[in-house]
């Protein structure tokens, strides 16, 4: 269980960007219902990779998940409109963003520089790499 750092969310290969490769983008949005699925049911994730997730309101979620959603849509994905209202109908989370796509405000503290390191270094061990994309 991993949510990328942010900045990676326009760069992840998908299934309908190439024939055979792995959907990082689709199994993103996975992981974000996952997450939220866990938390409904437990209060809170567990998974050391995510924990920090349990330190902020849910609306960085929704957030993240705006993120994600836009870029999926973006590619021509089909998303269930109900799961998206539910994350636009949550004010905090609609400026958290905007915030972000406007002006590079991080949804969560988590997503620095090492964190980015880290994400960029776990994708090129699955043979995906976007070093050059990201740092440009």
């Amino acid at each position: 269980m991993r949510l990328w750092h942010t900045d990676i969310i326009k760069y992840l290969p998908s299934k309908l960007d190439y024939k055979g490769c792995t959907n990082q983008l689709g199994g993103q949005w996975t992981e974000i219902r996952m997450i939220l699925g866990t938390i409904s049911k437990h209060n809170k994730v567990n998974h050391s990779t995510v924990n920090y997730v349990n330190n902020h309101h849910l609306s960085c979620l929704y957030a993240y998940a705006l993120v994600v959603a836009d870029e999926m849509i973006k590619r021509g994905f089909n998303l269930n409109q109900n799961i998206l209202d539910t994350y636009t109908n949550d004010p905090v989370a609609v400026e958290k963003y905007n915030n972000y796509m406007d002006i590079g405000t991080s949804i969560y503290p988590e997503h620095n520089n090492e964190y980015l390191e880290e994400c960029l270094q776990n994708l090129e061990r699955k043979g995906i790499n976007l070093r050059e994309r990201v740092m440009e």
